[in-house]
C-alpha cells in the first residue's frame, strides 16, 4: 500500500473550524501510524460526520479499512476519493489493489471507440477546469467575432471567421464536458456492496426468486429505488433488486 498521506490543506480547514476536529485528525493519523486501524477508522469517520470532506480524507480512511481487511468500505472510500481527484495515481493504485482482493470480477461490456474517446476527453479536467476552459474559450470566440465584424482586411476577416467557428465548437464541448463531470459527481448512481453475501431478487420482495449472488466490494449501478429496495445492475448487464442497507452509494 502507498504510504499514508498527511493532508495539510484539510488540516488548515479543520484548524479554522476549531481544535476538536484538528485533534481528531491528528489522533487518527497517529493511530494509523501505530497500526491501530479500528481506532483510526472511528476517528476519520468522526471527522467526516462534521461535513469536512476531502479526497485525502477518503483516501486515508480507505487505507485504514484496507489494513483492517474490510474491502467493501475500503473500495467505497477509494471510489469517493477518486471522484474528487480522478487523476490521483495513489488512489487509483490502491483501489486496484483492493479490487483484486474481492471475490466478484464481473465482466464489463467493452466501450465503443467513440465512448472511449468521449470518456478520455471529459476526464482530462475537473468540473472547475472545464468551466474555466469554457469561459476562456468563449472570451476568445467573442474576440474573434469582433475582429471579423470590424476588420477591413480580407485575410484577417477569413482568419477570424474560421477561428471563431473553431472556438465556438471548443466552447460548446467545454460546457458539455463540464456538465458530464458535474453529473458524474452528483448522480449518486453507483454503489458498493457492503455485506459479505447479497442475493439479488427478481422483484422488490424477499419472497421473489433469487437471480444472482454478489459479494462485498462489488460495484453496482443503481437504476431505481422503491421504499427500502434498490434496483441495481452489474457491468455485465445483470439486473436485480436488493435491500438498500446491503449497498452504499458512492
Amino acid at each position: 500500500m502507498k504510504r499514508l498521506l498527511i493532508f495539510l490543506v484539510l488540516s488548515g480547514v479543520l484548524q479554522a473550524s476549531g481544535s476538536s476536529p484538528q485533534q481528531l485528525l491528528k489522533e487518527a493519523n497517529d493511530a494509523y501510524a501505530r497500526s491501530e486501524y479500528k481506532y483510526a477508522i472511528t476517528l476519520y469517520e468522526q471527522v467526516l460526520e462534521k461535513d469536512l470532506v476531502a479526497a485525502q480524507l477518503y483516501y486515508n480512511l480507505g487505507n485504514a479499512y484496507f489494513k483492517n481487511n474490510q474491502m467493501g468500505p475500503a473500495i467505497l472510500n477509494y471510489e469517493r476519493a477518486l471522484m474528487l481527484t480522478p487523476f490521483d495515481e495513489n488512489v487509483r493504485h490502491n483501489l486496484q489493489v483492493a479490487q483484486s482482493r474481492i471475490i466478484d470480477k464481473p465482466s464489463q461490456r467493452p466501450l465503443l471507440f467513440y465512448e472511449k474517446w468521449l470518456k478520455a476527453a471529459y476526464m482530462m479536467q475537473s468540473v472547475n477546469g472545464w468551466a474555466i476552459t469554457a469561459i476562456v474559450v468563449t472570451s476568445l470566440f467573442l474576440l474573434a467575432t469582433a475582429l471579423y465584424l470590424f476588420s477591413k482586411t480580407v485575410g484577417i476577416k477569413k482568419l477570424s471567421f474560421y477561428s471563431a467557428l473553431l472556438l465556438l465548437l471548443l466552447s460548446v464541448l467545454s460546457m458539455v464536458f463540464a456538465r458530464k463531470q458535474y453529473n458524474r459527481l452528483t448522480s449518486n448512481s453507483e454503489a458498493i456492496v457492503m455485506q459479505t453475501r447479497v442475493t439479488a431478487k427478481s422483484s422488490p420482495s424477499v419472497q421473489s426468486p433469487d437471480l444472482f449472488l454478489m459479494h462485498e466490494g462489488t460495484k453496482v449501478t443503481v437504476r431505481n429505488d422503491l421504499t427500502d429496495w434498490y434496483e441495481i445492475s452489474l457491468p455485465d448487464g445483470s439486473v436485480g433488486w436488493v435491500k438498500n442497507e446491503t449497498i452504499e452509494i458512492i
